[in-house]
Formats: C-alpha cells, structure tokens, sequence
C-alpha cells in the first residue's frame, strides 16, 4: 500500500509545473501491508506541515482500534454511532465520517447499514463468478420482488443483462455522496462511492472513486484506511482479501506542500536515512 502512494506521488512530481492528473487510477495488489520507512516519511512529512496523521485520515474510513475491541459488525455499528456525535464536534468533521455514511447512509426510507447489507450478501454468496455487470443506484433499496421486477425493467429497456443478486456473482455498491446534501466544492465527501466484488476464488476486491484526491493532506490515509475497511468486510465475511483500486477525479499535489512531497518522491525506493 505504501509502494503504491509514493509511486502515484512520483508520477504526478514528474509532470512539472502541474502536479495534476485527471482520472488517476492506483492499482494496489497487498492493501493491508504497509513499508514502515514510508509510513514514518508520510507522518514526518505531515507533522512538519502541521496537517493530522494519517491514522486520523484512515479513521475516517474505518476506526480500526474501536473494531479491534468489537466482536463482530454489528457492535461495531453500534458503539460507533454511540460514539458519532462526540466525533463530529472533531474539527473536520462537522460535515459528517465516511464510515458513518457507510453504516448509517440515509437513505430514503431511514438509515441503511450498507457495509452490513455487503457483508451478508457475501457470507450468503459463496464462490461466485465474476460479473459483466453493475447496477448503479441513487439511494441504497432492500431487493424486494417488487424492486427486482423494476430493475429488470430498466435494465431491460437500456439494454442490459439484468442479474438476481439473490444469486452470483456477488457484489455491492455503497453510495457515500447524498444528492441535495452535499454541495460544497472540494469538501466532504470526496469520495463519491465504493464497491466490493467476490470473485470466482472467493477474494473480496474494493474499488473507490473520489471526486478529488489530495495527495499529501489526504491520500496515504484514505489509501489506508481503505485498505482496512477491506479487511474488516473480508474478516466478517469469512472470505480473502482481493486487490484495492482507487480511481480520483482529479488527484494533485497541493502546490503548498508541492517542495516537501518532492523530497519524499525523490528518495530511493526504500527510503534509507529519510531525512526531510
């Protein structure tokens, strides 16, 4: 996961007098490894520039340590939004967590445990094939007959192969950005929406796609934290840890910080000596 940062940073430094790339996807195969002379760079770097950790980032995504003292999902989801109103009052987070919005979406008829709905749906799966297709929903929806028949409609109408997903493949997507809720430019939620897909050999694959990416502030921590949230699904699921994709609108370094991130990008592979 860290080798996968700091050749995404190496990649945006080379492109000169703009360090921006649209569309940038980042291909990581071990989400859950992290290089530690990389790790201590990143958190150097961002304690000098006065910017929070990036255990503070990852918490967003996923609270690691309040799930390592949790038997299983469903505490979890329950001492976190015990726990919620104490974190919004965090600076940066008044607008509300990714991880909120994954277990507790409001969704049209109340709030919805997405990552829980996933979790089941896999335990329920088994060994699937890969799918040829993705239904893209606004609002999380419970599969009742009804909303199947709906789907199969429209997919019918746009011409596309619809697929029971009472049956495999298996996968689910988790919408995070509310439409008519979050309109400010260039803050909460950068990221948009994440997928989880079980593939034939029973490994669980994420994919998150994020309207902007800021590398130095935000990335290594986002990289990080969905790094475990993808273990916790895997782990609660009874299933094997696939490949994380994450795919950026627009990813850039921040032309503050621009110099600093250089030097990071500019060190051999395995950071000997770092000294910023």
């Amino acid at each position: 996961m860290s080798q996968a940062w700091l050749e995404a940073v190496r990649a945006l430094d080379r492109k000169g007098s703009d360090p921006r790339a649209l569309h940038m996807v980042v291909s990581i195969d071990d989400p859950t490894t992290e290089e530690e002379p990389i790790r201590a760079a990143v958190d150097m770097l961002l304690r000098d520039l006065d910017l929070p950790p990036a255990d503070t980032v990852a918490n967003t995504i996923f609270p690691a340590a309040l799930a390592a003292t949790c038997a299983d999902h469903d505490e979890l989801v329950e001492r976190y939004l015990k726990y919620l109103p104490r974190l919004l009052k965090f600076k940066g987070n008044h607008l509300g967590t990714y991880f909120a919005r994954l277990i507790d979406y409001p969704g049209p008829k109340g709030p919805v445990d997405q990552l829980g709905a996933a979790i089941a749906r896999m335990q329920k799966g088994g060994r699937a094939r890969f799918t040829r297709y993705e239904a893209l929903v606004d609002q999380p929806m419970p599969h009742t007959p009804e909303t199947m028949k709906d789907k199969a409609t429209e997919n019918e109408a746009m011409g596309k192969e619809f697929v029971d997903p009472g049956s495999a493949p298996v996968e689910a997507f988790s919408p995070i950005y509310v439409p008519g809720k979050d309109n400010t430019p260039g803050s909460f939620p950068c990221m948009s929406h994440c997928s989880f897909q079980l593939d034939a050999a029973g490994k669980v694959h994420a994919l998150a796609y994020y309207r902007s990416q800021s590398m130095v502030q935000r990335a290594y921590g986002n990289y990080l934290g969905l790094g475990r949230l993808l273990d916790h699904v895997v782990g609660q699921a009874g299933l094997e840890t696939g490949r994380l994709t994450i795919v950026a609108g627009q990813a850039q370094i921040e032309e503050p910080f621009r110099r600093r991130a250089g030097l990071v990008a500019a060190q051999p592979e395995t950071l000997p000596g770092l000294a910023l």
